[in-house]
């Protein structure tokens, strides 16, 4: 029986000492990934840190560029809470290319890297549609012809239409978005009213966002307005000169340009569910401990009443 009673006793030991450190002073860091291409560097990341003690932590993002030899802290640093972001700056930047970012959380003597994540920055507008022209099917259709630009990182074009022979290219004015190759011929058919005369205006996107100048037919004056995504809902830069190329050439041309304001937050990416200040400790530890002392005393008052 004693021998039984020991074993019992080095088992519960054990199961004490081994099982309760794993739940103490775990320190853990995730960076949030963010959209794969930007247009700007005036955007924020998330991160989440999980200190399991509820101690006090540190929290840094480091950046660097494709090809360069040294990682830098970012110029916003010295994160304390669990959860956050870090705002990117121009100076954090050294111009268009792939940069790789991981945040690093401190907290006494412990250190922890999060997994890396990357994206490129990509801030050149993409060339603008070609050989546009247009033609009216029946009393209600129009058919647009026009060549996608070459750039490789060419996405979609843009549809504008008016019924004036000025307007504004943006998302009050956007009818219709259309995917191609680069160096592709499209053409598109767009209905309307019964034989109302519309004037049309064509932009070309990136997969980061930049808008091309604008193609018309309009006679009048077409601003290149702010460019709102069809399907995404997100807001992208205009073209960097904001010109409007008119087909064919008559009339006065816009010079109207218009950039984003604001911060872009990853798409999709918010800020992590887990926030350490609000993380309530595991109970674990003191129930395991209690139960083991508990069995502790019993064990050894056991064992004393039968040498009595």
């Amino acid at each position: 029986m004693k021998k039984i009673i020991k074993i019992f006793l080095s088992l519960i030991i054990t199961v004490f000492v081994f099982t309760t450190p794993a739940f103490a002073g775990e320190l853990n860091i995730v960076l949030n990934q963010p959209p794969s291409m930007v247009n700007t560097t005036d955007f924020q990341i998330f991160y989440t840190a999980i200190e399991t003690d509820q101690a006090t932590i540190k929290v840094n993002l480091f950046i660097k560029k494709e090809g360069a030899a040294d990682w830098k802290q970012t110029a916003d640093k010295d994160k304390t809470d669990y959860s956050g972001k870090f705002q990117t700056r121009g100076e954090d930047f050294s111009g268009e290319g792939k940069y790789q970012f991981y945040a690093q959380a401190v907290s006494g003597a412990t250190t922890k890297n999060s997994d890396t994540v990357e994206l490129t920055l990509d801030t050149t507008a993409p060339g603008k549609v070609e050989d546009y022209r247009k033609e009216r099917i029946n009393a209600t259709v129009f058919r647009l012809y026009f060549k996608c630009p070459a750039d490789i990182d060419f996405e979609k074009v843009y549809i504008y239409r008016s019924k004036e022979i000025s307007f504004t290219a943006d998302s009050g004015t956007l009818v219709a978005e259309v995917g191609c190759a680069p160096g592709e011929s499209k053409s598109r058919e767009i209905g309307g009213e019964w034989y109302v005369d519309y004037y049309f205006a064509l932009r070309a996107l990136d997969h980061a966002g930049n808008a091309s100048d604008v193609v018309t037919e309009a006679p009048g004056v077409v601003g290149a307005g702010q460019v709102a995504g069809a399907t995404t809902g997100q807001t992208v830069k205009s073209g960097s000169s904001g010109t409007v190329v008119r087909l064919p050439k008559e009339g006065p041309t816009g010079d109207q340009d218009s950039e984003e304001e604001g911060e872009l937050a990853g798409a999709g990416a918010t800020e992590g569910e887990v926030k350490g200040e609000n993380t309530p400790k595991s109970k674990w530890p003191y129930f395991l401990g209690g139960l083991g002392l508990i069995l502790l005393v019993g064990a050894f008052y056991k064992l004393r009443k039968d040498q009595d």
